[in-house]
């Protein structure tokens, strides 16, 4: 056996450097924070709707209130595109963090503070103004933010 042999079969050592540690805490706490930041894209733009909607016309002399979502029979639907967006980059990030990281519960911070980002815009802001309404897109978005991820990290554990 040669020296080269040895060598070969010893353990790998670290030998990136002083700097490794420090971009590596960095690099997650940036795909941390763009579980937060796709969240705030998401939430905004669930209410999206395809189609046309049709005001009912206002008369000369009176002021019409008129809602300024579509209603379902106007023939616009809603389209939660968000929802499989959150799907995708909640994969994503898990994905990223894994190549950070072989800690499960480190590589599950991204969606950890999406849930805790989402849970936050279910409830009432100052003025009373709510961000998610209690209805079926609301839903899609907490389910395809959360069972992808974590179907994910199920199929694929952390090298041991």
């Amino acid at each position: 056996m040669t020296a080269l042999d040895k060598r070969a079969d010893a353990p790998r050592t670290d030998d990136r450097g002083w700097i490794a540690e420090p971009l590596r805490l960095a690099l997650m706490a940036v795909l941390t924070m763009s579980g937060l930041f796709t969240l705030a894209f998401e939430v905004l733009y669930l209410p999206v709707y395809l189609g046309t909607s049709h005001l009912p016309p206002a008369e000369d002399t009176t002021l019409v209130a008129a809602p300024l979502a579509a209603v379902a029979a106007s023939g616009a639907f809603a389209l939660p595109v968000t929802a499989l967006l959150a799907a995708g980059l909640n994969v994503l990030f898990i994905a990223a963090m894994r190549t950070l990281t072989d800690s499960t519960r480190v590589a599950l911070l991204p969606v950890i503070v999406w849930t805790f980002g989402f849970l936050a815009c279910t409830f009432a802001g100052p003025g009373g103004d709510l961000m998610l309404l209690s209805d079926w897109p609301t839903l899609l978005l907490l389910l395809c933010g959360l069972i992808p991820p974590l179907v994910y990290v199920y199929l694929r554990p952390a090298p041991h």
